[in-house]
């Protein structure tokens, strides 16, 4: 039986998420994981792939502030086309591309709630709230010793 995709609805999110984590600064370690996912059209063609898009992603980063929207623009343009026409060959790979992507797995935060993520936190600690945050007497930052009301 022929797997039913709509590679276009699938890719576009996808790529979305790919230029937000992008423009966190998290290109090297994605690169790797699309690397893999690329890997069913080859070595060559994997590589040809990934230089099109580190070209893209050194514009991004090196692109000036009021040009910076226009450059995610195109890179997320440029990963819209390559990740449909991959799933259209490959139509079993939607899945994988959505496990790749957490942010596009979940869905969307039901009405009201605001979305929250976090990425790339190593030995930190990362507290998030959907409302007002109260640190009482002491700060809100790790480690930090209580404030001296007295002083």
């Amino acid at each position: 039986m022929a797997v039913e995709l709509d590679a276009m609805a699938v890719a576009a999110p996808a790529a979305a998420a790919l230029v937000a984590e992008v423009a966190r600064g998290g290109w090297a370690a994605l690169r790797e994981a699309l690397a893999r996912f690329l890997r069913r059209d080859g070595e060559p063609t994997v590589e040809r792939q990934l230089v099109l898009l580190d070209a893209a992603e050194r514009t991004l980063a090196e692109a000036a502030e009021e040009d910076r929207d226009e450059a995610r623009g195109r890179l997320e343009q440029r990963l819209v086309l390559q990740l449909a026409a991959y799933l259209d060959r490959y139509p079993d790979m939607g899945e994988e591309l959505e496990a790749l992507l957490p942010v596009c797995q979940d869905g969307p935060p039901p009405s009201g709630t605001p979305a929250l993520a976090a990425y790339n936190n190593i030995n930190s600690q990362v507290l998030q709230a959907g409302g007002d945050l109260d640190a009482g007497s002491g700060g809100i930052n790790y480690g930090v010793p209580p404030r001296n009301p007295k002083a």
